[in-house]
């Protein structure tokens, strides 16, 4: 009896992931700084890009994960910093890299069309490499921050399951592990494939 209920249980879930729905989209990001990451860098980041998948759990809903890498750097020109006794002067850098790993769900507005809008959101964490150059010193500062991601988006479907996705994202990074919080606006673009 128990070998049975094992083998109808399994039987059961390869059935229904068998049906379900899934969706993989990888896309190019730009980034803009918001918050306190414009304290520290001003630039655009032209050097982004998201891995996502999702799994439709009921039509027009979906779970799933979403990883990326967005790198921001901006040269601050010559500076001199005083602290307490010491003087540093140098060419002022400063680099982030941040690793968004997040667990996503999103709710899709037109499931069986071409042209889908979606909204999304993301919960995880943000591993995040901070580093401020001045002259050969270097103050390197890494972390696992808290992250919360609103997503606005549209699916196009161009060919059989084949389309183009373009998305608004606002990555907020909360402060943690001698890291400032370092939010950030995304525009992404990119493909998205079904099956």
């Amino acid at each position: 009896m128990r070998r049975f209920l094992i083998t109808a249980s399994l039987l059961a879930l390869f059935t229904t992931l068998s049906f379900g729905q899934t969706k993989f989209a990888l896309t190019y990001s730009v980034g803009f700084p918001s918050g306190e990451t414009s304290d520290y860098l001003e630039s655009t980041s032209w050097r982004g890009v998201n891995i996502d998948y999702q799994y439709f759990i009921r039509e027009g809903f979906a779970l799933g994960f979403s990883a990326g890498w967005q790198v921001f750097n901006d040269d601050l020109g010559f500076v001199t910093e005083t602290t307490g006794t010491e003087t540093l002067s140098g060419f002022r850098y400063n680099y982030l890299n941040s690793f968004p790993i997040l667990v996503t769900g999103s709710f899709y507005l037109n499931p069986s069309g071409d042209l889908n809008p979606y909204a999304g959101l993301g919960i995880g964490l943000v591993y995040s490499i901070f580093d401020q150059d001045t002259g050969l010193f270097r103050d390197e500062r890494t972390g696992w921050p808290f992250s919360l991601r609103p997503e606005i988006g549209l699916d196009y479907e161009v060919g059989y399951n084949v389309g183009i996705r373009a998305s608004f994202r606002y990555n907020y990074v909360a402060s943690g592990d001698e890291l400032p919080s370092l939010p950030y606006y995304a525009f992404n673009i990119g493909l998205v494939w079904s099956n």
